[in-house]
């Protein structure tokens, strides 16, 4: 009787032991400001995140689309808009597990002092900005809010690492862009002309997760959208924590300048998170797909339900 009983114990341990490992699960998003805490909290401590998550910090929402379009990553930070376009325009089908922040400044439209008067003319624009939904939605927004002829707008690609060297030389009139570029072109001598304060709460950021995969590794992927993103923020708001300190590393940017952004948007803890998703997101969210679908970003907007066990 022992030696069958030994038997099984090491049988069982043997079954276990030969488990394959845990699929990573890749999660990819720009370098906005707001998403740093995360990225800051994977390097610094990654005993505060579940294991085998991955988050990696892109240099555009352009390689953020590609990674999930090509599938390399199921689980992105990106803001309401691009999340809304991405979903409507393919079939990877995601969902909301967090809302992270709402913008109160930190995206905006930005020029040289000297072409300020040139708004008011007729005169053509030279806009540098992210092949993105969101750069389209901003852009959109300021020429809507300013009353500006949308003809007189030629869009050019730019990404944030080239942002202030194409105003300063004169390749664009205007760029598009989000903290913390926004303080490196105000340091250069930019000047804003529009920003998401105009705008309020029509800006969101989020993670989205596709459907199957929140399905499937719920269980790793829920305690990053609570407790690992609550200790993230709450690390991040204090000066002179490790977290505080690596953001002012990710963004270049000196303690005054990260506080000053860092007001600039309005973050959202799990529990926050849960209460928009509950109350303001629906209303929030078909305001920005009618936008979207207005001016051409899809046919038929696929909006995407906050995931199951989140609310």
């Amino acid at each position: 009787m022992k030696k069958n009983l030994w038997f099984t114990a090491v049988s069982l341990f043997l079954l276990v032991g030969c488990q394959p490992p845990q699929e990573p699960i890749n999660v990819v998003g720009n370098s906005w400001l707001g998403y740093q805490p995360l990225y800051a909290q994977h390097v610094l401590h990654p005993e505060q995140q579940p294991s085998n998550v991955h988050l990696t910090m892109l240099v555009s929402d352009i390689s953020v689309i590609r990674m999930l379009t090509n599938q390399a990553a199921s689980v992105a930070m990106l803001s309401l808009d691009n999340a809304i376009s991405l979903n409507s325009r393919t079939d990877l089908d995601f969902c909301i597990a967090l809302a992270l922040s709402s913008s109160d400044g930190a995206d905006a439209i930005l020029t040289r002092p000297d072409f300020v008067p040139q708004l008011k003319t007729d005169a053509p624009i030279r806009v540098g900005m992210e092949d993105s939904a969101l750069a389209r939605y901003v852009v959109s927004r300021w020429l809507e809010e300013h009353n500006i002829d949308p003809s007189r707008v030629n869009r050019m690609i730019v990404l944030p690492p080239g942002q202030e060297t194409a105003l300063n030389t004169n390749l664009v009139d205007v760029i598009a862009t989000y903290a913390p570029f926004t303080q490196n072109l105000v340091e250069h001598g930019a000047e804003v002309i529009f920003s998401s304060r105009e705008i309020p709460d029509e800006i969101i950021d989020t993670v989205v997760v596709r459907k199957a995969t929140w399905q499937q590794y719920h269980d790793r992927l829920l305690p990053l959208v609570t407790t690992s993103w609550d200790t993230a923020l709450a690390q991040a708001k204090v000066p002179n924590s490790d977290i505080f300190n690596a953001l002012m590393k990710l963004s270049d940017l000196s303690d005054e300048e990260l506080n000053t952004l860092m007001a600039q948007l309005k973050f959202y803890n799990a529990n926050q998170s849960r209460e928009f998703l509950k109350t303001g997101y629906s209303d929030v969210s078909k305001k920005v797909a009618a936008h979207l679908q207005e001016s051409g970003m899809f046919e038929v907007p696929k909006m995407l339900p906050p995931c199951q066990g989140v609310l």
